[in-house]
């Protein structure tokens, strides 16, 4: 099992194959290195496909979290111009609606592709199952990450793959991640450390849990879940790891706590 959310999963085969299909179906609207993808989805299994099926074009990933003020993700869309959005239905269609409600006039994103993964027939293509080669460099990008925009307007952070594949690599040797880990996903999508829950895991052969929004800010369902999914790696920030001993909390022998984004 590579996968978990809820009481689903994918194991590395179903997951690569569904990637593929989304990444070929990506390719025909000639999505490739250099172009930007922006992905809305809530955190589910299309969530991480969509994130692979991404990187799998050589394209860049622009993460635009459903919990956002619809301001802010209208802006960064607009922003970096993004070719395509992957998102679900209902969620763009609130993205619509905020936006018709401030120009009416306008028809809002029509200059992006938009593909709602939950209602688009043609978004896992069948026939598209082979692993993709693209001519992606070291150089090229691999996402963008907007700051909190809390000094100015938000700034959009891009970082090539040469960096990730640093960065991962080095976490993967220290403090480490093995086969056997289970690293339990918590940060939002478009914070930078989500880079290592999802995709250290899945470099490593272990396998990621994504906790949804609710469990993550649910101190008692948290301390739930790392206990359920069995998990052997969380990353969090100093108030994540605080509201968990708020709730009693005691911690586990087997689990290897990362802290940072905040003081401690």
């Amino acid at each position: 099992i590579a996968l978990v959310v809820n009481d689903q999963s994918l194991t590395y085969h179903e997951l690569n194959r569904q990637a593929n299909q989304l990444a070929t179906h990506l390719q025909s609207l000639g999505v490739g290195p250099g172009v930007l993808v922006g992905i809305h989805l809530e955190r589910s299994l299309s969530m991480v496909v969509a994130l692979l099926a991404t990187l799998k074009t050589g394209a860049a990933y622009v993460p635009l979290d459903p919990a956002y003020p619809m301001k802010r993700l209208a802006f960064i869309l607009e922003d970096t111009n993004a070719a395509v959005l992957l998102t679900q239905s209902d969620l763009f269609e609130k993205l619509v609606a905020n936006k018709r409600s401030e120009s009416p006039s306008q028809t809002p994103f029509e200059d992006c592709r938009v593909i709602c993964l939950d209602t688009d027939p043609h978004s896992l293509n069948e026939s598209g199952q082979c692993d993709h080669s693209c001519a992606v460099s070291e150089n090229n990008l691999a996402y963008v990450i907007y700051t909190s925009g809390t000094t100015g307007r938000p700034k959009g952070v891009a970082i090539s793959h040469r960096s990730a594949v640093n960065f991962l690599h080095s976490m993967q040797q220290e403090p480490g991640f093995r086969s056997e880990d289970v690293l339990l996903a918590v940060t939002t999508l478009s914070f930078d450390i989500s880079v290592l829950e999802i995709f250290l895991p899945l470099i490593s052969g272990g396998q990621v849990v994504i906790a949804s929004r609710e469990d993550s800010i649910d101190g008692r369902a948290l301390s739930r879940l790392i206990e359920s999914s069995s998990a052997t790696v969380m990353q969090a920030t100093p108030a994540t790891w605080q509201m968990l001993l708020e709730v009693g909390w005691r911690g586990n022998d087997r689990l290897k706590l990362l802290c940072g984004g905040e003081a401690l």
